[in-house]
């Protein structure tokens, strides 16, 4: 080191004490923000880690619907259907058949009808037979002294009822207290 004047050949300028000190405040800054972030960043790894925990069931559920559909696509829907429509047939005609034993037995032995003729029995077992065949809503046209009348004698009830959605009309023929034949059709004919 020489000296000029008095003074030392390298000086530092004036203004680097408070370079220095600015860069230093700014360096602090830095490092307060970049500690902040990676907090933050810490927090949401966490995060997602409690998320990811509760996800961790979603391979035993997706088993789970693979074994689903592999049963499903071994299950032929149009069979199942099929069967479902025959034992459907099949029970209302076993219901229709359990319907005509009173009354056979009523028709073949007079003297002691199988089924009492009282005037809400015949109605009863008009909209009876009419639900085991199908029919749905079924109502009676005529009063309870036309009902009452056919407990003992013969006779016809007018009838209205639906059959899968489609008004139908008619009459019902009773022959000694008990149902002889059932004649309802469409109330609108089909057009060609």
């Amino acid at each position: 080191m020489s000296l000029v004047d008095g003074a030392p050949a390298f000086a530092p300028a004036e203004w680097w004490p408070d370079a220095m000190l600015w860069l230093g405040f700014f360096g602090l800054v830095a490092a307060i923000a970049v500690a902040v972030g990676v907090w933050g960043l810490v927090g949401r790894l966490r995060a997602l880690g409690e998320r990811a925990k509760a996800l961790e069931g979603i391979e035993e559920i997706r088993q789970a619907l693979q074994r689903l559909l592999a049963v499903r696509e071994e299950l032929d829907l149009r069979r199942v259907e099929h069967l479902l429509l025959d034992l459907r047939d099949g029970s209302r005609r076993l219901e229709e058949l359990l319907l005509r034993v009173p009354e056979r037995a009523a028709a073949q032995d007079a003297l002691v009808p199988a089924v009492p003729t009282v005037p809400g029995n015949v109605a009863e077992r008009v909209v009876n037979r009419l639900l085991a065949l199908g029919y749905e809503r079924v109502e009676l046209i005529g009063g309870a002294e036309e009902l009452a009348s056919l407990g003992q004698a013969d006779g016809q009830v007018l009838v209205e009822a639906r059959r899968e959605g489609v008004p139908c009309k008619g009459r019902v023929t009773i022959r000694s207290g008990r149902i002889e034949a059932v004649h309802l059709q469409p109330a609108f004919p089909a057009f060609p």
